[in-house]
């Protein structure tokens, strides 16, 4: 059902358990109103409110008037997405009659046949020709605005009510990392209680970033870092 804020109020519609609100609304009484629709007579369900950077003082104000605490989820990895697609299979897997099993015997062992008697090797390969996520290598995406070839790092100070700033951050990437993966860094942005930062970068050069921060743990500089990534 996709409707406007008429259906918001005044209507008692059964069983529903999802609303998803592509906007949040201006005022927290109508977002009160839309997100009531669903849990109806002392049910449970889920409202999920798609918001941007222009729109995310709406979310603090719904917050901070309603009193409520609403839960930020990022944006969905492609390994997500196909997690989720796999557990439908395994539903519509129950709809098949065991009475045509006979029909793929042959089939089923020439492809673990295949795999050099990986039976293991071998479903997961079917169950991923019949989610259709099989042709390409998988692209991770920021979690910070959904840019794909990104990943997404954070950056927190290890010390007990320590702080990272973005100057601060900046100038430790500097002194440890090659200029060229410095300059890559996009997006960066302080955690709420100052404690590091998040930022993205390639993810082609996410592992040459990571092997770089595990050098340092085992070098003589372990003793002057104050950071985790």
């Amino acid at each position: 059902m996709v409707a406007t804020d008429v259906a918001s109020r005044g209507l008692d519609i059964q069983n529903v358990d999802l609303v998803i609100q592509v906007e949040p609304p201006k005022d927290t009484e109508t977002y009160i109103h839309r997100s009531g629709r669903t849990a109806r007579a002392g049910k449970t369900g889920t409202c999920i409110t798609f918001y941007t950077k222009k729109t995310y003082e709406l979310v603090q104000k719904i917050e901070d008037k309603a009193g409520i605490k609403l839960k930020r989820i990022g944006v969905p990895q492609p390994e997500d997405v196909i997690k989720a697609s796999s557990k439908d299979i395994l539903k519509n897997l129950k709809n098949v009659n065991d009475e045509v099993l006979h029909l793929f015997k042959d089939t089923a062992q020439i492809l673990i046949e295949q795999y050099d008697g990986d039976a293991e090797k071998a479903l997961m390969t079917a169950l991923a020709y019949c989610s259709g996520h099989y042709k390409h290598k998988l692209l991770s995406k920021s979690l910070l605005n959904g840019q794909e070839n990104h990943t997404t790092i954070s950056m927190r100070s290890i010390v007990v009510r320590g702080r990272i700033y973005e100057k601060n951050a900046y100038t430790i990437l500097r002194k440890y990392w090659e200029p060229r993966l410095v300059e890559g860094i996009r997006n960066m942005k302080p955690l709420k209680d100052c404690s590091g930062v998040v930022f993205d970068i390639k993810s082609e050069n996410f592992e040459k970033f990571i092997e770089n921060f595990n050098h340092l743990k085992t070098t003589e500089a372990e003793s002057k870092i104050d950071f985790n990534v």
